[in-house]
């Protein structure tokens, strides 16, 4: 039997497909169009869920009216005669609730809740992840990746919820009701006036209230999602935040992004209790119609005590139903709201737009030529001011300069993680605007700085993006990079060890040199033929940082290589460096060049020198 029920239930789970690209275009930014959107995929789920809910709405009004035209087919027939007369009416009524009722329950119930609830939200979110992934990395720069994340996911939930509601509680709540009117108005229509008015104001008071509703749930969920980035941002930083920040001064900031968050739902709560006391009022005005009326029309001899009992039975149906509706519809536009916030990020354009159809970039020698580039990330100042230079197939470059010169800005533009305001850079003749970005990067093999990793295994991070990569490859990088040794004695708190342990958010759970080891041990893995170094052993003491040097010296032999340095030792080697100050390359030459030029290099290399690094010939 169970088996039957999940071979059942599993045809409802696959009634849509909710990875359906779609047709790759931008999100729409108002929420209808939105939702409109991803329809297509639900199409049959939502006309069999309209036509299974027209049919069970249509069933609870039957059973309301056949409780009526029971009592006075009780009230009329003589005991003895009752299953003589009307056995074929009995046994088919026994029939719909056994069989039919239940039936059209389990089907309405497994369109909405199976087909539609399991899958939309996933449509959603595959959708908003397909997007947000193509942004460029300056774009998540500018946010908070917690609140970008949580709208991505929440987005799925609230986008269902509206869906799910509709079809539920107002499409059901709409068919019971006009079923009801069709009952009430086929024995008598007047009797069809109390709900005719009754749903006159309903619909007023819904017309009144909504668009308040509507506005007040937005900057709710825009409070709401202020205090869920204002608590990852703490929490992802906390360790900086407990060295220099007071413990009063993080309560009262969390405080206060509370008190903002109670400030809004209560203003929206307000609306609600409002809302709630004028439906109950509604409520009592279709009692006192509905039976008042049958009362007075039994009173005269116009009705029997089986239409006033289905007038009692419907009206007390219809005041459930109108809390249920007014319920649903406070939460559908409740998730209206929060709809409209999340597509704040969700929607929003790419910052680099794709090129359609744009070809892969084919490197032959990895020559890179940077042609009058400018870029200021908008301000005007800062940034880049107009470089040019000529990088030949398998030339070493190295880059120094004083912080926020313009070195990170230039290997950013390279990568397309921002878009130059003016010029183009070229590699082997292509220009890296015009190619398809994610080409550029497999060219491309980067250590920074901070050496994020994710929060996966050991042997997954150094195999990130590389498929049919043994454990014997993963473990050479590794020895290469000096990092195998204190792999072999990882564990994380579940107790996995090696190179199955986990690392941590970011790698937190490792050292800043033992993150640096694994990030060069991908990048080694990776054997891509340009290769940015960007301050990639400031981690790492000085015995393992010679031994990495050794292993690069290798590893860079036939790859074109810009690194980025403040220890200038590191760079003293390289076929030429380039001193970048203010935007603009105001040295360039070997390290012995610029010694003798006695310029901005040969300053920042004595500064160092004569403290603590010996002279390099």
């Amino acid at each position: 039997m169970f088996r039957l029920y999940d071979r059942i239930t599993r045809i409802a789970l696959g009634l849509v497909d909710p990875y359906d690209p779609g047709d790759a275009s931008p999100p729409a930014r108002h929420v209808w169009p939105y939702l409109k959107s991803h329809l297509y995929p639900l199409r049959w789920v939502l006309i069999l869920s309209v036509i299974v809910t027209v049919i069970a709405a249509s069933v609870e009004v039957w059973l309301i009216s056949y409780a009526g035209q029971l009592i006075d087919m009780l009230a009329d027939t003589p005991r003895d005669e009752i299953w003589q007369r009307h056995a074929p009416n009995l046994i088919g009524a026994a029939f719909i609730l056994i069989l039919f009722r239940p039936v059209s329950q389990f089907l309405r119930h497994a369109a909405n809740d199976i087909s539609l609830q399991c899958n939309a939200a996933n449509l959603f979110r595959w959708r908003a992840h397909a997007h947000l992934t193509k942004q460029s990395v300056g774009w998540f720069q500018d946010d908070l990746a917690g609140r970008t994340a949580s709208r991505l996911v929440l987005m799925g939930n609230y986008a269902t919820f509206v869906i799910y509601h509709s079809l539920n509680a107002v499409a059901f709540g709409l068919v019971y009701m006009i079923g009801v009117v069709t009952f009430m108005a086929g024995i008598d229509i007047r009797l069809a006036v109390p709900l005719f008015i009754w749903l006159a104001l309903y619909i007023l008071v819904m017309v009144v209230i909504i668009p308040r509703m509507v506005r007040s749930m937005e900057t709710f969920m825009a409070s709401k999602s202020a205090l869920l980035g204002g608590v990852v941002d703490t929490f992802s930083n906390f360790d900086t935040v407990s060295l220099f920040a007071r413990r009063k001064d993080i309560e009262a900031d969390h405080r206060a992004w509370l008190e903002t968050t109670r400030e809004k739902l209560f203003l929206a709560r307000q609306i609600s209790v409002g809302m709630r006391t004028l439906t109950v009022w509604l409520e009592g005005l279709i009692i006192t119609g509905f039976v008042g009326y049958g009362v007075w029309l039994w009173s005269g001899g116009h009705a029997t005590i089986g239409l006033v009992s289905a007038a009692v039975a419907m009206s007390l149906r219809i005041t459930t139903m109108a809390d249920w509706v007014s319920e649903a519809v406070w939460a559908i536009f409740e998730n209206v709201g929060s709809v409209r916030e999340a597509l704040r990020s969700i929607a929003q354009p790419l910052s680099i737009p794709d090129t359609s159809g744009a070809p892969e970039l084919s490197v032959s020698g990895g020559r890179i030529s940077i042609n009058n580039i400018r870029h200021h990330y908008g301000k005007g100042q800062g940034g880049l001011a107009g470089i040019s230079v000529d990088i030949q197939s398998g030339e070493k470059i190295g880059l120094v300069g004083p912080s926020g010169a313009g070195k990170s800005t230039l290997v950013n533009l390279i990568l397309q993680f921002y878009e130059p305001e003016s010029g183009q850079i070229l590699i082997d003749g292509q220009d890296v605007s015009a190619v398809d970005r994610e080409s550029l990067r497999n060219a491309v093999g980067m250590v920074s700085q901070q050496a994020a990793l994710l929060n996966r295994s050991v042997r997954d991070n150094i195999a990130l993006g590389r498929d049919g990569v043994s454990q014997n490859q993963i473990e050479a990088a590794a020895r290469e990079a000096q990092a195998h040794d204190f792999i072999t004695d990882l564990q994380d708190s579940e107790g996995r060890r090696g190179y199955d342990a986990h690392v941590g958010e970011r790698g937190v759970k490792l050292s800043g040199g033992q993150r640096q080891r694994i990030s060069i041990a991908r990048v080694i893995l990776k054997d891509a033929p340009i290769l940015i170094l960007d301050e990639a052993t400031s981690a790492l003491d000085s015995e393992v940082e010679a031994d990495i040097h050794a292993a690069l010296t290798t590893i860079i032999a036939d790859k074109t290589v810009i690194a980025i340095a403040h220890r200038l030792s590191t760079i003293a080697q390289m076929d030429r460096i380039m001193v970048i100050d203010q935007g603009a390359i105001v040295e360039s030459g070997t390290h012995q060049d610029l010694l003798t030029q006695g310029g901005l290099y040969a300053r920042l290399w004595d500064r160092q020198s004569g403290g603590f690094i010996g002279h390099i010939d």
